[in-house]
């Protein structure tokens, strides 16, 4: 199944779940649900009584687990069914429960997670990226905790911090966590995984470097934007070892690889990042960019205005505009910082 969180494109609407169809239209599981019950009604929207409402946004779908699944797909079912017959199905209030892409306007499948926390698991993109790695690499998966609040979709631009000149793509995919435990054993884990989407670190490589060789952070080399979608796909539907994956910068090329070669698995991530800690549901973690992922291994480097495309198998495509750089008052920041001289690959 693909998920969706959206708004409708020709009002600010409260953002609403929805999910495809085959054919990638997108039904609203919420009015599609009440209609569908309302069709198991004759008719009537009175006279039934359903122990389990659909939620109305993505962590409670996840949280609802098998259920609010079960409840999906008979969404589902019943708009595909409806629109084989040439009807148009809609919810009590005259809404239309069916919407083509033009009709929204996506969002981030989960437009606050909880919290994200991003992985390295690739041998080669440390690698490639002039990273010496330890022998806690090997012991542990290690991450770095994300801004919550800097989550931008589909199509949305990507903020370009006015304290760096060398802004990178980081090609990527992760997991929501759907429901919560502690101590989560891998062999269990998977019954905690509720979907997968795609996750474009951004990061403000000049900038992360020089924070860094403080041998602390980051912080402003990531914290002001991530991307994440299009679509949050259940486990079921995907491979997690053999997804191909592509970025392209204004059309071209720039990293075609598969997601397999990684140190640790969702659920080795997942049960690391339980040990001695709870998780909770609507968490996002990711396991890092795949090897060639970014333009730092590549020593190539997006420019304000830049296109970015980052696709995955079976999950979609997840577009974003690079913008200008961030225009500020002159008494802003400190003057103690300089921006820093590029990096290159190689040693840092």
């Amino acid at each position: 199944m693909r998920l969706v969180t959206f708004r409708m494109a020709t009002e600010d609407t409260t953002p609403r779940i929805g999910a495809l169809l085959p054919d990638d239209r997108i039904v609203d599981l919420v009015r599609g649900y009440a209609a569908y019950q309302q069709s198991r009604n004759n008719g009537s929207s009175a006279g039934r009584s359903d122990a389990v409402a659909m939620p109305g946004e993505m962590i409670a779908f996840f949280e609802g687990g098998r259920t609010t699944r079960d409840m999906a797909e008979n969404v589902l079912g019943f708009a595909g069914d409806a629109m084989r017959r040439g009807d148009t199905p809609r919810a009590a209030d005259g809404d239309a429960v069916v919407h083509e892409h033009s009709a929204v306007k996506l969002l981030a499948p989960v437009p606050r997670p909880r919290r994200i926390r991003d992985y390295l698991t690739y041998p080669a993109h440390a690698a490639g990226s002039g990273l010496a790695l330890p022998e806690a690499f090997t012991a542990m998966p290690i991450c770095y905790k994300c801004n919550v609040d800097s989550v931008i979709g589909p199509d949305e631009e990507i903020v370009w911090p006015a304290y760096s000149n060398q802004l990178d793509y980081e090609l990527e995919i992760g997991f929501y966590t759907g429901k919560g435990g502690r101590n989560i054993p891998a062999e269990e884990a998977a019954e905690y995984i509720a979907a997968i989407t795609i996750f474009n670190d951004v990061s403000a490589r000049d900038i992360q470097m020089f924070e860094m060789s403080l041998r602390i952070g980051p912080s402003k080399g990531k914290d002001f934007c991530t991307a994440m979608g299009p679509y949050a796909v259940t486990p079921d539907e995907i491979d997690e070892f053999n997804l191909k994956m592509q970025a392209r910068i204004n059309g071209e090329v720039w990293t075609d690889a598969v997601s397999r070669e990684r140190q640790f698995s969702f659920a080795e991530v997942l049960a690391w990042a339980s040990y001695c800690e709870d998780i909770y549901p609507g968490e996002f973690l990711a396991v890092g960019t795949v090897g060639g992922g970014c333009g730092l291994e590549l020593d190539r480097w997006p420019k304000p205005g830049d296109i970015v495309e980052l696709e995955v198998e079976g999950i979609g495509v997840l577009r974003n505009r690079f913008g200008q750089k961030e225009q500020v008052p002159a008494n802003a920041g400190l003057k103690t910082y300089r921006i820093p001289e590029p990096v290159h690959p190689g040693p840092h």
